[in-house]
């Protein structure tokens, strides 16, 4: 039913990327009510997407991070894009941002693109069909495949930072107990965005964190996660109605994803 269409967005998802490698060394930037970053590349990318988006697909809605997205709650269809997901790695030239395009259905994500401009590879799924990973370069696609962890002590997990947690709740509104995974986890590392839950899709990364979410930075990978068969669900441990939810957690295993959510939960007051 998408596949078509699903074409179309990975054109426009390259073309996109393309202009965010070209326009990286002269970019200039500055900080936003929330104190995270925008570039004057973040506002083009977002506006050449959605001008292709609106070429392709006329009748549906457009929004996105930094040109607005009031009113995308009362719309039953619509296109949502983060131009670059990870401003602040792409300021600093550590290549772990991306950009995310994503097709939302009665609340539910039917088309995800997650491109990563700096490491010249594209994650991209739609409902039925499927999760595929390819370099930009090649027209082979590789079906994803992911490794089965079940318990934090075996497991290797990353996650985007240490805001929306007891250590600093920054702008989130939940202290999460996010020390108690990286202290028993087999390995831990802190990373990018949407780059972390791209490698739970490909096995590299057994369970992937995020403690604050808006839906432009969860519904793509929302797609991808489980067209991909990997867990998907939010810190409270639900697995439906994701993109509004506010956190995200990826796994490899429904029973790792559920001890993350029994130990990270916030300590009773």
């Amino acid at each position: 039913m998408y596949e078509d269409l699903m074409f179309k967005v990975l054109k426009i998802a390259k073309e996109a990327s393309n202009m965010i490698e070209a326009s990286k060394k002269n970019a200039k930037f500055s900080l936003k009510n929330d104190s995270s970053y925008v570039s004057e590349v973040d506002i083009s990318v977002e506006k050449f997407i959605s001008l292709n988006l609106k070429s392709i697909d006329p009748n549906t809605p457009v929004y996105g991070e930094e040109l607005g997205s009031e009113g995308v709650e009362s719309e039953d269809t619509y296109w949502l894009i983060d131009p670059i997901d990870g401003t602040a790695w792409y300021k600093m030239g550590i290549p772990v941002y991306g950009s995310l395009i994503s097709l939302i259905k009665n609340g539910e994500p039917v088309i995800g693109c997650i491109s990563l401009p700096g490491i010249n590879k594209v994650c991209y799924a739609f409902e039925g069909g499927g999760c595929f990973v390819e370099e930009y370069d090649k027209s082979e696609k590789a079906p994803t495949q992911s490794s089965i962890v079940n318990h934090i002590k075996d497991a290797t997990i990353s996650a985007s930072g240490i805001h929306g947690t007891s250590t600093w709740l920054e702008n989130g509104s939940t202290p999460w107990e996010l020390q108690k995974i990286f202290k028993d986890a087999k390995l831990f590392k802190f990373t990018g965005d949407c780059i972390q839950h791209v490698q739970v899709i490909l096995g590299q990364v057994d369970a992937a964190i995020d403690t604050i979410m808006k839906p432009w930075d969860s519904a793509a990978l929302i797609i991808c996660l489980r067209e991909s068969g990997s867990v998907v669900m939010n810190l409270q441990g639900c697995t439906n109605n994701l993109i509004f939810s506010e956190t995200l957690l990826s796994a490899s295993s429904e029973e790792l994803a559920l001890e993350i959510v029994e130990k990270i939960k916030p300590l009773a007051r």
